[in-house]
C-alpha cells in the first residue's frame, strides 16, 4: 500500500466466546483499529458483511503462536482477505485458565493486522512485527507508521506484581530499621562491656543494669523486625510462585 493511498478495510468479527471477561477481546479491537488508524491517517476500518478481514476468537493460545493471519492475494500480490485467529487466554503450570488481558489482545490483533497489510516480520525485537520466524533482513514497512506494542500481562498478573512490590518495599524497610537498632545494640553492648568483669559500685552497678535492660529491649526489638521481615520474605515467594506459574512470566534472580 502506496502511503497517500486511501484504504478502508471491512472487517468482521465472530462471536466472543464465553470467557471470565468477555468485554476484553472488544475494547482490544478496538485499541488494536483506533492505534493503526491514528498514525496512519489514510487507513480506515469499517465493520461490513463480507469483509476482507474477519477477526475469530482463540480461547486458547497455540503451541507455537498467539496469532495467525491466513490470507489470500489477489493479482500482483495485494491482499484480498484475511481470517485473522486471535488467542485470548492460556493455561498456567496447573493447568489453570488464564486470560489476557486487554493490551495483551490488542498486540496481537495489531500484529495480524500488519500481516492483512502486507507487512512480513522484522528482526526488531520492540516493534511490533519483530518475529524470529522468517524476518525480514530489511523490513519493507510498505509506507506505514508502526503502532508501538502496549504493556501487557496476564488478568491478575498486575495484582500479583503490585502486592509483591509493596512487600518488597517493606522488607526494605524492615532491613533499615534493623540495620539501625543493629548499630543501637553495638553501641550499648560497647557500653556494657566496659563494666564487664570489674568490681562496680552501686551507681556503677544500676547503670549497667540499665544498660543490660536496654541491650535486651533492643534484642526483642530487632528478633521481632526479622520475624516479621521473614514473613513477608515468605509472603514474597509465595506470590512468585504464583507468578512464576503464568504462561509469559519469569523470574530473574
Amino acid at each position: 500500500m502506496k502511503q497517500n493511498s486511501e484504504r478502508i478495510i471491512s472487517y468482521s468479527i465472530h462471536d466472543v466466546p464465553n470467557l471470565p471477561d468477555s468485554q476484553i477481546p472488544i475494547n482490544a479491537l478496538k485499541k488494536a483499529l483506533y492505534s493503526w488508524e491514528s498514525i496512519n491517517p489514510n487507513l480506515t476500518f469499517v465493520e461490513a458483511e463480507n469483509p476482507e478481514i474477519v477477526f475469530r476468537w482463540q480461547v486458547y493460545a497455540s503451541e507455537t503462536h498467539t496469532g495467525l493471519a491466513t490470507c489470500n492475494s489477489a493479482l500482483f500480490g495485494v491482499l484480498n482477505s484475511c481470517i485473522l485467529d486471535i488467542s485470548v487466554g492460556n493455561e498456567d503450570c496447573n493447568g489453570n485458565y488464564v486470560q489476557n488481558d486487554e493490551n495483551m489482545v490488542a498486540n496481537i490483533i495489531m500484529h495480524e493486522v500488519g500481516h492483512a497489510l502486507g507487512l512480513r516480520h522484522t528482526m526488531e525485537k520492540n516493534n511490533l512485527m519483530y518475529s524470529n520466524e522468517f524476518p525480514e533482513e530489511n523490513f519493507d514497512t510498505l509506507g506505514l507508521q508502526i503502532p508501538q506494542k502496549f504493556d501487557e500481562l496476564y488478568i491478575g498478573q498486575k495484582e500479583l506484581l503490585d502486592q509483591d512490590r509493596q512487600i518488597r518495599n517493606n522488607i526494605e524497610s524492615f532491613d533499615e530499621e534493623i540495620s539501625k537498632l543493629q548499630i543501637q545494640y553495638d553501641e550499648y553492648f560497647e557500653q556494657y562491656l566496659f563494666y564487664e568483669g570489674k568490681s562496680l559500685s552501686d551507681e556503677e552497678l544500676e547503670k549497667t543494669k540499665r544498660i543490660f535492660d536496654k541491650l535486651s529491649s533492643i534484642s526483642d526489638e530487632i528478633n521481632t523486625s526479622i520475624d516479621e521481615r521473614n514473613m513477608l520474605v515468605y509472603q514474597s515467594n509465595e506470590l512468585l510462585e504464583q507468578l512464576g506459574c503464568q504462561p509469559n512470566f519469569v523470574i530473574v534472580e
